[in-house]
């Protein structure tokens, strides 16, 4: 016994008779259900909208980490050129926990928070951070990667001062006390200049 098929799969192909014996039914049949297959698939490739092009990985940016940190006074903003030169703030120190906690090197007492932040939006290859007042007052500096520096006092002075180079981010300030629960007024100076005794008046003074 023989089956005529006429298979019309799909557009664009021509159609052609199939002879098949009962015995080849099957065969015929798997055929006809692969020529629907391609048939199928060559449909949505036509149809279908071309995919989109894989979007490249978003760059990552390098968090400040203390960007969100807390603090006791203020923020400073700082950029390369500032003025007046030198920045000058104020409060008062309070020795509340060892500045060793920030670094073992440092000495003294100072506030569990950060009495300033500097924000830079430039990078400083010089910048002198300093402190006046009329007590032995110290700072505590931890910049965004997170090396610290620590001074007890310039020379032949009671005044703290730290000089380095301070990157883009904010940087974490501290003035410190010599004992635990002391306080201390003091002024806190930001300068590119090298810095004068007469630069940042004592606390009490205008």
């Amino acid at each position: 016994m023989l089956l005529r098929l006429t298979v019309r799969a799909y557009s664009g192909y021509q159609g052609r008779t199939v002879f098949a014996s009962s015995k080849s039914w099957a065969g015929a049949g798997g055929l006809v259900a692969s020529l629907l297959a391609v048939a199928s698939c060559t449909e949505a490739t036509v149809s279908g909208e071309p995919g989109e092009a894989p979007r490249a990985p978003a760059e990552s940016k390098t968090a400040d980490p203390y960007d969100d940190s807390p603090y006791r006074l203020g923020v400073v903003p700082l950029h390369a050129g500032f003025s007046p030169d030198p920045r000058i703030v104020s409060g008062t120190a309070v020795g509340e926990i060892p500045a060793r906690s920030i670094h073992r090197k440092c000495k003294g007492w100072i506030s569990e928070t950060p009495d300033y932040l500097l924000d830079a939006d430039t990078a400083f290859f010089n910048l002198h951070i300093l402190g006046r007042s009329r007590s032995d007052t110290l700072l505590v500096v931890r910049k965004p990667g997170g090396s610290v520096l620590c001074n007890d006092n310039r020379s032949g002075t009671k005044d703290p001062m730290l000089r380095s180079h301070f990157p883009i981010g904010t940087t974490q300030v501290w003035i410190g006390v010599q004992d635990k629960g002391a306080t201390a007024d003091y002024r806190l100076g930001f300068s590119e200049v090298k810095w004068q005794s007469s630069s940042i008046p004592l606390p009490d003074t205008d």
